[in-house]
């Protein structure tokens, strides 16, 4: 099962969950105000190379 990330309407939080494709886009219950108001978001993610103050192409690997 896939990680999907989620962020409650109510209080802000971001919070990952462990769910499957089917049940990935229903309401989640947020950890820390417990209102079932956490609605997927879409993940940032790292790439290899890339830095701080780098553009694209210039921080490849060596």
């Amino acid at each position: 099962m896939p990680i999907f990330e989620y962020m409650c309407d109510n209080c802000g939080l971001v919070f990952e969950e462990l769910e499957s494709v089917t049940n990935r886009d229903k309401p989640h219950e947020c950890p820390e105000c417990g209102k079932k108001t956490g609605r997927r978001i879409v993940s940032r993610f790292a790439t290899p190379g890339g830095g701080l103050g780098t553009s694209c192409g210039s921080g490849g690997f060596t």
